[in-house]
């Protein structure tokens, strides 16, 4: 077996974003990323929550990557200039939680397809930091972003060579 490339793992998103607004299957997180699999023949390991070879750092995350997030907590935090600001937090996983890679910035803001979010089962697309940071931009508001958990990034891989 060998790892897509990068034009044959935007055939990934593709299937997910043909999706978007729809339920795929059950509406499980894991369904939409199971279906795309048999769909473009991307190889399944066995393992339940495995969905190819690890990636180990986050920065060699790519688009068409699939996380499994396991308990996993975003904390934001959004300071101004001017005094005001705001927090959010996003969840997934509990305990777990599978989603498609759209893309990443430097930051760690990362967009993925996903399902089974809000109570809600059909496809959609979100954003949400995944690793912890802070920075001021150059107007001076300032982000401190915490996160909790983990996640493994898997790339997949072609199920015949």
């Amino acid at each position: 077996m060998r790892d897509v490339t990068e034009q044959e793992a935007q055939r990934l998103i593709s299937f997910a974003r043909d999706r978007l607004g729809r339920q795929e299957g059950d509406g499980q997180c894991w369904t939409l990323v199971d279906n795309g699999f048999s769909a473009l023949d991307f190889h399944k390991p066995s393992s339940t929550y495995e969905w190819g070879r690890e990636i180990e750092q986050l920065h060699g995350a790519r688009p068409g990557d699939v996380f499994q997030f396991t308990s996993f907590r975003v904390d934001v935090s959004v300071d101004n200039p001017d005094g005001s600001g705001y927090d959010e937090f996003a969840e997934r996983g509990t305990p777990r939680h599978t989603a498609i890679l759209v893309s990443i910035d430097a930051n760690g803001l990362a967009t993925f397809l996903e399902c089974n979010i809000g109570g809600s089962f059909s496809v959609q697309q979100h954003a949400f930091h995944v690793r912890t940071a802070d920075w001021t931009n150059d107007e001076g508001r300032r982000t401190r972003v915490v996160t909790r958990g983990s996640f493994t990034v898997y790339r997949p891989q072609t199920a015949a060579e």
